[in-house]
């Protein structure tokens, strides 16, 4: 009977394990590569302990084939980086909206390490993406993802076969998504560029001799930082709110 009991609380650890650890090693904020591997690990064996008598009674019968223990380990696995990728993607709206910034305010060549994106990328970038991350753990917006990884027993039951096309159709939705908020948190500074560069157009063919552009480097930079300053607030207040309704797709209403 001892015996029973404890295979069977195994066997719901791993499979628990499996989908929230896989979910949490991706996850903005938490799954970040500047945390360390460690603490990740740790927050993934703890969360999985703590759900174990909740979610346990809701898993399928222990499988007497490893055919089919294996199975349950990958789809477990593969919903778990699903949900952590649904959720990475709405952070790359700020990246994109950096990016844009960053050319419209002539510092595309300011390049930085982006910790959150593990690459090269605009320091403005690099500046939007961490501001993001401090928002969602500032608003307890990461607590959404933890809810979603624990609702997701509900939408997606362990032992069903994923269904690609579903999670296909919602990705291109949420990168589609993601695109158009970063172009409308950086429309301020397309209009700002557009008139900015016509009107040095005109100065310079109005005076050819005048080095204009290489005149006007330092001033259209401190003009695009002005409004960026200025601009920040409404940039959280939108990243925030979107971030919350895609994230809000994975949770089963109460």
């Amino acid at each position: 009977m001892l015996q029973d009991i404890v295979a069977g609380n195994v066997y719901a650890f791993i499979l628990i394990f499996c989908r929230l650890g896989a979910a949490i090693m991706i996850l903005p904020g938490i799954g970040e590569s500047s945390v360390s591997s460690r603490a990740r690990l740790a927050i993934a064996l703890l969360t999985s302990g703590l759900t174990v008598p909740v979610l346990g009674p809701s898993l399928p019968p222990m499988p007497a084939e490893p055919f089919h223990m294996a199975f349950l380990v990958v789809t477990e696995v593969g919903f778990g980086l699903a949900l952590g990728l649904m959720a990475r993607l709405a952070i790359s709206a700020l990246h994109v909206a950096g990016t844009v910034i960053a050319m419209q305010a002539g510092l595309a060549s300011a390049i930085f390490f982006d910790p959150n994106q593990g690459s090269q990328s605009a320091l403005i970038s690099s500046a939007l993406v961490s501001m993001g991350m401090a928002l969602i753990f500032v608003t307890d917006l990461h607590m959404l993802g933890l809810q979603a990884a624990y609702d997701s027993y509900r939408l997606f039951p362990p032992a069903q076969a994923p269904s690609f096309g579903d999670f296909a159709q919602l990705a291109t939705q949420m990168v589609a998504g993601s695109f158009a908020l970063g172009l409308k948190l950086a429309a301020p500074f397309i209009v700002y560029g557009i008139v900015f560069n016509v009107a040095l157009g005109l100065l310079n063919r109005l005076m050819p001799t005048l080095q204009i552009f290489f005149v006007m480097q330092a001033p259209t930079i401190a003009f695009a930082l002005v409004m960026l300053g200025l601009s920040l607030g409404a940039i959280g207040v939108l990243f925030t709110g979107r971030y919350e309704e895609q994230m809000s797709q994975f949770l089963v209403p109460r």
